[in-house]
């Protein structure tokens, strides 16, 4: 009897562990389109003399949908600000946070990304036309699950070369969209019915072996 509830605890301890084991499904997070079409209404200041990238987008401003494919929440004028980041002449830029709020609020951020460095590719095809980052984290009150893997890109357009520059080699302004992706760790509880079904089986084959 008791050689007979052993093997039926460890099959739904097995059983059990294998349902809730960890899904993993790369998906979109957190994107919006560039909400600016116009170059005198920019979101991006990269200056390369002053070693200096600036981004943001200020509550007073509209037009910024941030759509979360990740569980599909679409907020309209929304606001966002990044810590300044030193960047070199190469377009090898340093640590930030991005961090984006529903409109009208201060506090409790939508979506939260912290990176450890970024980079502009400054030469070849494509040159300035991109802001990725790397060690990348993000988090926030839209955010529920575990995430790993992520990454983010902002694309310019509209770029303005920096006043008193006579080319865009000391630096330019720039307006963006923005899209970024992670591995979602989504932990499968069981029900409760299949626990339920699992004990059921367990006494059967008790009272059979009886």
């Amino acid at each position: 009897m008791k050689k007979y509830l052993l093997i039926i605890n460890l099959l739904i301890f097995f059983s059990v562990g294998f349902i809730s084991a960890n899904a993993r499904a790369s998906m979109t997070m957190v994107t919006f389109a560039d909400p600016s079409l116009s170059s005198s209404n920019p979101l991006f200041t990269i200056d390369f003399l002053a070693n200096s990238l600036t981004a943001g987008w200020d509550d007073a401003k509209t037009g910024l949908t941030l759509e979360i494919p990740y569980n599909t929440n679409i907020f309209q004028n929304v606001w966002f600000d990044m810590t300044p980041v030193s960047i070199d002449s190469y377009g090898n830029a340093g640590s930030g946070t991005i961090r984006f709020f529903e409109d009208g609020t201060l506090t409790d951020p939508l979506v939260v990304i912290v990176f450890a460095s970024g980079s502009v590719s400054r030469f070849g095809f494509g040159a300035d036309e991109l802001f990725v980052a790397d060690n990348v984290t993000i988090t926030g009150s839209e955010i529920v699950n575990v995430l790993s893997d992520e990454q983010f890109a902002f694309s310019f357009a509209n770029k303005k070369k920096l006043l008193g520059d006579a080319g865009s080699a000391g630096g330019f302004t720039a307006t963006a969209a923005f899209t970024s992706s992670a591995v979602v760790e989504e932990l499968i509880v069981p029900e409760p019915a299949t626990v339920a079904l699992l004990g059921f089986g367990a006494l059967s084959l008790i009272r059979k072996k009886k």
